[in-house]
């Protein structure tokens, strides 16, 4: 883990972060969320110009060296300041994404759900953060939507020239193995293998899952 957060801080120097993404991937849609946060929070601090703005990281940092201490509930209390006070500022949506990601990890899935819509929702915020936001928010209510109403809230996602079309088509494949449908879940995990766009660990947990799979009947 050390190996990735310090070549995710060489990235950064070089305003690489997305190739970044594509060649780590992602484990789960929490740990993608914690790398952009990650990444984007410190491209920000880099680029705080006002006594304001270096406040609002200021407590944004604060609120993750309390989590890192374990203080879960200090460093939602901490992010939920910052929603409130930093309106309109990217340390503001950054708070609001890491609220989300950290109500997914507590197993709170419709709390996380009801977060990430709301971002996703939003025409003031970027759209690759609002799409990050739907796959989060597919994410955490994978295990309740059927893998009809799942497609169909990934659908953007899964465009063929989608940066996360990989992460999307991972979490409905999931899901059709988990409701026995085997034919289209290995449909996905193929175009999953097959793309040299896919992420390495995305892309090597697809075709792992293929060989056991076996061909189809």
């Amino acid at each position: 883990m050390s190996d990735i957060f310090r070549e995710v801080d060489e990235d950064l120097r070089t305003e690489r972060a997305q190739q970044l993404w594509q060649r780590h991937g992602k484990l789960a849609v929490g740990v993608a969320v914690l790398v952009v946060l990650g990444v984007a929070g410190y491209t920000l601090w880099q680029q705080r110009v006002t006594e304001s703005r270096m406040s609002a990281g200021s407590h944004y940092a604060e609120a993750e060296n309390e989590l890192a201490r374990g203080n879960k509930d200090q460093a939602a209390a901490g992010w939920g300041l910052l929603v409130q006070e930093a309106k309109g500022d990217g340390y503001g949506l950054l708070a609001r994404l890491r609220l989300a990601a950290l109500a997914a990890e507590k197993g709170e899935a419709t709390a996380a759900a009801s977060q990430y819509k709301a971002i996703a929702a939003d025409t003031a915020v970027a759209q690759e953060y609002r799409d990050l936001a739907t796959l989060g928010a597919a994410q955490a209510e994978a295990a309740t939507l059927t893998p009809d109403a799942l497609e169909t809230a990934l659908k953007s996602l899964l465009a063929d020239n989608h940066p996360l079309r990989a992460q999307a088509r991972e979490i409905l494949a999931a899901a059709f193995l988990k409701a026995g449908k085997t034919d289209q879940a290995r449909t996905l995990l193929a175009a999953i293998s097959d793309d040299p766009g896919s992420p390495t660990g995305v892309r090597a947990r697809a075709t792992e899952l293929l060989a056991a799979l076996g061909k189809a009947g």
